[in-house]
């Protein structure tokens, strides 16, 4: 279903973002490279809120364990080394496990944002 934002185009800054929900749903949807985006606010590795973290090129950094995924295709593309030390055993490499951003479909209609969900 596509559902109108709320947000018109020209409202959205370059490199930010708004934070919206949409049938109990956060979504982060902004701007960065004059391309908009879309996507669930809730980190897919352990569910943290990833408006709270911070951009990195065309990725966003996950606050809490600094993951990084790629805003645009929703691909983790980086998460950083657990190992605090060469004598540090990972009890369960299961917990590392993450799946890829959810990503939603942006529409435009005149100025308006519509978004796929």
């Amino acid at each position: 279903m596509i559902f109108d934002t709320g947000l018109k185009l020209n409202e959205l800054k370059e490199n930010s973002f708004e934070k919206i929900t949409i049938e109990r749903e956060e979504i982060l949807i902004g701007k960065r490279n004059n391309r908009v985006y879309a996507f669930n606010n809730r980190c897919p590795h352990k569910g943290a809120s990833l408006s709270k973290g911070s951009f990195l090129g065309d990725k966003v950094v996950c606050y809490m364990h600094g993951y990084e995924y790629n805003i645009f295709t929703g691909k983790l593309e980086n998460m950083k080394s657990w190992k605090k030390d060469e004598t540090w055993i990972e009890q369960n490499e299961q917990w590392r496990h993450s799946d890829d951003l959810k990503i939603y479909k942006i529409h435009l209609n005149d100025e308006k944002i519509l978004v796929e969900i």
